[in-house]
């Protein structure tokens, strides 16, 4: 079944395309400023620690604006991924990366291996999801990671003023386009039961990526020190010494018939056993089979 947020984007980039030009379209359906905030963000992701060969996953890629400001690192593995397939159309086709892998993304399984990628990016996602699917995502974001890998991902912040305008917007469209807000001690709590590790969080509002050199806007508006994306950055590390996976969702395999055969005081108390395995039984090293 397609998932909200995979018609929302379907349908939002289907009616830019009828409306105006192929560039414009692919710019505007990411929310435009595509040249200079895909700069942005690669330095933003250069200040955390981009290894210019390692490997970057970028969720919610879009038409290429991060993916664009990145192609000229030869030696870098690049992997995109989105809902819209013109969307990855059009990134692969002005990155002209024939190494680089653009995958249409269903549901919250990353087609990846355990512990694989250096660095995994996501943004303005979170967004446009439920809290429960970020959380689902971010679970799975922490088990392709390589231990010590970062996930830098952005997100609206009620602390923020300017984010405020957002809010309002939903409230008089409340049945229309996800705006998801998160608030940054939400993300601690799920950092908490996903042992992963906060290493900073920066508003929207202030500067805080620096650039090496003055960037200059559509508008014609020089940008140069330290600049920000509008949207709020949270950047999280998995541990150096962790490579087991934690789960958000139930594995394919669980049986909850047998885990209460297995686990009969779970079964005497009469928990969830689909609850108790998320919450409880997978950190107690509960047996499953």
């Amino acid at each position: 079944m397609q998932k909200h947020y995979e018609a929302d984007y379907q349908q939002l980039v289907s009616q830019k395309l009828s409306k105006v030009s192929k560039e414009q379209a692919m710019a505007e359906s990411i929310g435009g400023n595509f040249l200079h905030f895909g700069i942005f963000q690669r330095e933003l992701l250069l200040q955390q620690g981009l290894a210019p060969h390692g490997c970057l996953l970028d969720i919610g890629c879009g038409s290429g604006r991060l993916a664009n400001a990145l192609k000229n690192f030869p030696n870098l593995k690049y992997i995109g991924l989105d809902v819209v397939p013109e969307l990855l159309s059009y990134a692969q086709e002005i990155t002209a990366r024939e190494d680089w892998q653009f995958n249409k993304q269903s549901g919250f399984k990353l087609a990846l291996e355990n512990n694989s990628v250096n660095m995994v990016t996501a943004f303005s996602v979170f967004t446009h999801l439920l809290h429960e699917e970020s959380f689902a995502y971010l679970a799975e974001i922490r088990r392709v990671l390589k231990p010590g890998g970062k996930f830098v991902f952005s997100f609206l912040d009620f602390a923020i003023p300017e984010h405020w305008a957002v809010f309002t917007a939903n409230v008089l469209q409340i049945h229309d386009h996800l705006n998801q807000f998160i608030d940054p001690r939400m993300i601690e709590v799920w950092c908490q039961h996903l042992q992963l590790d906060i290493i900073g969080v920066f508003p929207g509002n202030e500067g805080h990526i620096p650039l090496s050199e003055p960037v200059t806007d559509a508008q014609g508006k020089i940008h140069s020190g330290l600049v920000a994306l509008g949207q709020s950055v949270c950047v999280i590390q998995k541990p150096v010494d962790s490579t087991a996976t934690i789960y958000a969702m139930l594995p394919e395999d669980f049986d909850a018939e047998r885990y209460l055969a297995l686990n009969p005081d779970i079964a005497a108390a009469g928990i969830d056993p689909r609850v108790h395995f998320i919450t409880h039984g997978q950190f107690e090293n509960r047996r499953l089979k």
